[in-house]
């Protein structure tokens, strides 16, 4: 028979047993608890870090990206200025071109305009009708086959301050042929005016070699009025 004292021993050795084992437990689970707590933090400050590079590694290429655009985007820009500048001053020294030509073609105050106006005088006047015998041919140069308006032979000078040019052209008629000497001035309207037109023949005709187609001696022998 066991006695109380010995039951109570043993029961205090159990109860102490039991709460060894309950400490070493609780000791187990918190050590266990604070290392999953440690290895969180721990997995918490790497994602930091990596949210924290990858950002920085993202801005640094929108960075990267915004300087390579700002680059083409201005290298763009410049090509197309260069280009639009281009073709600006090629539509203006085109129209520049075209106005001078124009200007040459259908102004009075050009020696192609006076060549025009001249010529047709003379054609008209009837004396050079007769002298020359027509039909009449006009050209500017000695050869019939070169009528190129380029050709047409002025020259420009100052004349007792005037602006004065001279402009000569050829006539072919069927009796004769002829050069045709003109002579203009710029007036108070800055209009050129005639001073003289002159056909100077290759042969005599009524005994002279020159006929003055203006100023006209002669008013029944032209049809044309030249006002100055």
């Amino acid at each position: 028979m066991i006695s109380p004292s010995f039951h109570l021993l043993i029961k205090h050795c159990c109860h102490n047993q039991w709460r060894s084992l309950l400490f070493r437990t609780i000791i187990v689970i918190n050590q266990r608890q604070l290392s999953t707590i440690e290895n969180e933090k721990k997995d918490s400050q790497k994602q930091e870090k990596e949210i924290l590079v990858q950002s920085q590694n993202n801005l640094i290429q929108i960075n990267t990206f915004t300087q390579k655009d700002l680059f083409i985007t201005a290298q763009k820009i410049v090509k197309d200025t260069i280009y639009s500048l281009v073709i600006i001053t090629g539509v203006v020294t085109l129209g520049g071109v075209c106005y001078l030509m124009l200007h040459e073609l259908y102004s009075r105050e050009t020696p192609h305009g006076i060549y025009k106006e001249a010529s047709k005088i003379c054609l008209e006047n009837t004396d050079v009708q007769e002298a020359l015998g027509i039909p009449i041919t006009v050209h500017t140069t000695p050869q019939i086959s070169s009528m190129r308006v380029n050709n047409v032979r002025a020259k420009t000078f100052a004349e007792k301050g005037h602006r004065s040019m001279t402009v000569s052209f050829y006539l072919t008629g069927k009796e004769r042929s002829g050069v045709a000497a003109v002579k203009v001035e710029k007036n108070i309207s800055n209009k050129f005016v005639y001073d003289y037109i002159l056909v100077q023949l290759d042969q005599p005709w009524h005994h002279q070699n020159i006929i003055q187609v203006y100023p006209n001696l002669n008013p029944s022998s032209s049809t044309t009025n030249i006002s100055s």
